[in-house]
């Protein structure tokens, strides 16, 4: 089964491709994706006891590791996102 860390760069890469599609189903639907990934990477940390990890290592790569983590819930804030409450 894929790690944890798997999931997380799995979000990550769906709330990334959710930011540039120009379709607001397609969007959507990434956006729940992401959710799902994470939360099956939260739930993998559960079961091992892991603590969860920091913000350089959720980064998908050294390049990123500067950058802030995806606030997932705050999706519906993105203006022309089209994710509703």
């Amino acid at each position: 089964m894929p790690s944890a860390a798997y999931f997380r760069r799995q979000a990550d890469i769906c709330l990334r491709l959710s930011l540039i599609a120009s379709d607001d189903g397609v969007s959507n639907r990434l956006i729940t994706m992401a959710r799902e990934y994470m939360a099956t990477s939260e739930a993998l940390d559960r079961e091992t006891g892991a603590d969860p990890p920091s913000t350089a290592e959720r980064s998908a790569s050294p390049d990123d590791a500067n950058r802030d983590p995806p606030d997932l819930a705050g999706a519906a804030d993105i203006p022309g996102s089209g994710v509703e409450s």
